[in-house]
């Protein structure tokens, strides 16, 4: 099965939906547009209406004032009475969604399954800066905050697709790119802390949980964690999954997903040819069968290796033709 991560290059929605469409139609995700409005960045898209917030919208820079109270009490009196709507991820911040469920009933039929996507709590704390231009995730106040936030925007999520498809089974992948900084010696953030910040922001998602690191981690803690699955770069990073046989062993058992991202998603994808990444292929399922694991093509979901934002859209078409070219396999 196949489906992506979530931006894309174009500035025309209904363009970057049907590419959707037309290479991942049995797992269809919605499109995040950066290019075409800088508030549909990563940061700024799941920070709308988080009190203490303020976002510039001409440049879709934010930071968070700690020194700013206003709306907190409201916050959590939303956080706790369950109001999901409260924190709607509005069609200001998310064209992409909105369309995409006004469309989806064209190809339902053919639906398994049906993906968004939100920011991590590891990299939004990480990435998102207070006042004086440090990490948010180290003022354990306001940080809360944040994972409250982004635990009722999953929530969220997930009802506005179920509100219109019940049917249909939702997928939620958390994008952890500051993944890779874990362990070095510019965070200062234990194992232990990792793995029970991200459980208490998926608690409660009535979903598939995945999360996406674009590279190289201590993939024990992301296998540690309460998810369902787990996509990294395959294409760079093939191998590092197995340096830790006895988590992967132990999350597989559990009915956990490995979610390959063969597809590359720098300029390289050009240089990229089916038989490429048929060999990739063929040396995961080689990993896969070593260690006596799954290997079965259904129990893997392929991506690219990353979202497709950063690219040209003759570069991001050619990635899509791939991933597409890989469901027959």
């Amino acid at each position: 099965m196949i489906t992506g991560i979530g931006s894309f290059p174009f500035t025309d929605i209904d363009e970057a939906i049907d590419v959707i469409f037309s290479s991942c139609p049995e797992i269809p995700f919605w499109p995040q547009l950066p290019k075409r409005s800088p508030v549909e960045n990563m940061y700024t898209t799941f920070l709308e209406s988080v009190p203490c917030i303020v976002i510039d919208e001409n440049n879709g820079t934010v930071f968070m004032n700690t020194e700013e109270t206003k709306g907190i009490e409201q916050f959590y009196e939303d956080y706790y009475g369950g109001n999901f709507e409260a924190f709607r991820v509005s069609d200001k911040v998310a064209p992409g969604f909105y369309r995409f469920l006004e469309r989806l009933k064209d190809i339902q039929g053919g639906v398994s399954l049906i993906k968004g996507q939100l920011t991590g709590p590891f990299s939004m704390g990480l990435g998102l800066k207070d006042e004086n231009g440090k990490p948010v995730i180290y003022n354990h106040g306001f940080f809360d905050i944040i994972k409250k936030a982004l635990n009722m925007k999953a929530k969220w999520m997930v009802n506005a697709i179920k509100a219109i498809y019940p049917e249909k089974d939702v997928i939620i992948f958390f994008d952890e790119p500051y993944m890779v900084s874990f362990g070095s010696a510019y965070v200062s953030i234990s194992k232990e802390e990792t793995i029970s910040l991200l459980n208490e922001t998926l608690e409660g998602v009535e979903a598939k949980i995945g999360v996406h690191c674009c590279g190289n981690t201590d993939w024990s803690v992301l296998f540690g964690a309460n998810v369902d699955i787990v996509n990294y770069d395959a294409f760079n990073f093939l191998e590092t999954i197995f340096y830790f046989k006895e988590d992967l062993t132990r999350f597989l058992k559990r009915g956990g997903w490995t979610s390959p991202g063969f597809v590359p998603s720098s300029e390289e994808v050009l240089k990229v040819s089916k038989e490429d990444i048929i060999m990739l292929i063929g040396r995961f399922a080689e990993l896969v069968k070593e260690l006596g694991l799954k290997s079965e093509s259904r129990d893997w979901l392929l991506t690219t290796s990353c979202g497709l934002g950063s690219l040209n859209i003759p570069e991001a078409r050619k990635a899509m033709e791939l991933l597409k070219e890989l469901s027959s396999y």
